[in-house]
């Protein structure tokens, strides 16, 4: 086990969670911020953007998270970010002179300096100290280690990856995207053995990955024996974001043909949204099984378990999309 510093138990720990959008990240990760507070962790959110839709989990707003949470975000009108931009100019220029030329630094920083974005990512982490600072998908570590650099942090930092930031990544941006956060980073978390061996395969260190499967709270699942009674028919229900790599559409053509040779009627609940919503649901009427198939969109994980217990089985396909992207 690799070790990203020594806490001694006898206070609070605090740590600082960074992510792209949130809570939209994903239920497991909100469940991840709910339970540690529980466990007495100080936990603060340090956000990019604050993306809140009908399934986000209630624990998001049982939890008040949004309280703890430090969205970055600005607004896209220039002049408006101009505005918001005065009162964090002057917070640093009281609180910490001597970073205001790093943050506007444009010969080092570029855009993200010139558009004043540093500013807000900087701002909120003004007289914070943390135990460890957690950073969710590699492309959100990679920011962070811009305002590690302003503020001359020196603390040991991890980062989790995900899936599309350890595949399609490395066909999208240039092959030392990650050479800096190879270096600095303490620790990094995997998904599963084959991400590690992937990453390991562009030039990860080894002996600083950790495999850390995501869990489930299994108590939320109770069990229930599934029985099929005469005349009833199959039902099934499947979860996901419409996008390439979650199969929704290889699941659509595997129902149209158990619907052309099955004697069995069934039903599909299809839960979720994404960016691919208008192909999948387009195909889901070319295959002529749209009469079996109730989209359902995005639904709290509340509502979606209980949905569980009134199906006979879950299905979730998945694949490597053309562009690489992969869980």
């Amino acid at each position: 086990m690799v070790s990203i510093g020594k806490f001694t138990g006898r206070e609070k720990m605090k740590i600082a969670m960074l992510f792209g959008d949130f809570p939209y990240c994903g239920t497991f990760l909100v469940d991840k911020m709910a339970d540690l507070q529980d466990r007495g962790v100080d936990v603060e959110i340090f956000a990019l953007k604050k993306l809140v839709n009908e399934g986000t989990p209630r624990r998001y707003f049982e939890y008040k998270m949004e309280k703890w949470t430090h969205f970055l975000d600005y607004p896209n009108n220039f002049l408006l970010r101009i505005l918001a931009a005065i009162p964090k100019f002057i917070h640093i220029l009281f609180a910490r002179p001597v970073i205001l030329s790093r943050v506007l630094n444009f010969k080092k920083y570029g855009r993200n300096a010139l558009s004043l974005k540093l500013l807000f990512w900087v701002e909120p982490f003004l007289g914070k100290k943390f135990d460890l600072m957690h950073c969710h998908f590699g492309p959100i570590a990679n920011k962070f280690l811009i305002i590690r650099d302003i503020l001359g942090l020196e603390q040991k930092f991890m980062t989790t990856f995900y899936g599309y930031d350890v595949s399609h990544i490395f066909k999208e941006k240039p092959a030392n995207y990650y050479d800096r956060l190879k270096k600095e980073c303490s620790l990094f978390i995997v998904m599963s053995q084959d991400m590690k061996e992937r990453i390991i395969g562009q030039g990860f260190p080894a002996e600083k990955i950790e495999i850390l499967p995501p869990g489930i709270d299994a108590d939320s699942y109770t069990f229930k024996e599934r029985k099929l009674n005469e005349g009833e028919p199959v039902k099934i229900v499947s979860v996901g974001r419409f996008v390439e790599k979650k199969g929704f559409d290889d699941l659509l053509k595997a129902l149209a043909i158990v619907n052309e040779k099955s004697v069995r009627p069934f039903e599909c609940e299809i839960i979720g949204d994404g960016p691919l919503r208008d192909e999948i649901h387009a195909l889901a009427a070319e295959l002529n099984v749209k009469k079996e198939i109730k989209f359902k969109g995005y639904m709290p994980i509340e509502d979606i378990l209980k949905i569980f217990m009134d199906r006979h089985f879950f299905v979730q396909p998945s694949k490597t999309a053309k562009d690489g992207d992969m869980e």
